[in-house]
């Protein structure tokens, strides 16, 4: 049975790249994908991890929405040229791209942020997190409005 990915962990990462994503996260994939990760960038400087189900779902949002040709471009180099599909090792590691570890700036770190969020993970540097975090308080604030949620 599979279960929404949501919560935050901090994780290690080594020199060589690899990371334990958290076996919460990992078993919130459908049984039969539980053993590979698609990773490609983020929206923001983070890299996103999609369980293949989540994948497709995900380039079916380009497809569905009414885009230029440019738009099209951009899209495909920046997200499918980035991809790459991962097996995770036995201790549930995975090894991410130079890449994609410079695209997240997540160089010379040794623990890193990773979120769940319904379908997909980011992975992220923790204190770029904390801070593009802080800067989206007044949208959350504003979306607090709009939602009329009562407190």
């Amino acid at each position: 049975m599979m279960s929404e990915l949501s919560g935050r962990n901090t994780v290690s990462l080594d020199p060589k790249g690899r990371l334990a994503i958290p076996s919460r996260f990992r078993m919130a994939f459908p049984e039969d994908q539980r053993n590979d990760i698609i990773l490609t960038r983020g929206f923001d400087p983070c890299v996103t991890g999609f369980y293949k189900d989540s994948w497709k779902a995900f380039q079916e949002l380009f497809s569905d929405n009414e885009l230029s040709q440019e738009e099209m471009d951009i899209i495909e180099r920046e997200f499918i040229g980035r991809k790459i599909e991962a097996t995770f090792d036995k201790q549930g590691r995975v090894t991410l791209p130079p890449h994609l570890i410079r695209f997240a700036q997540l160089e010379n770190l040794h623990e890193v942020t990773v979120i769940g969020i319904r379908n997909r993970i980011e992975i992220w540097n923790p204190d770029l997190y904390d801070e593009i975090r802080a800067e989206k308080e007044s949208v959350i604030q504003d979306l607090r409005g709009k939602l009329k949620i009562r407190q």
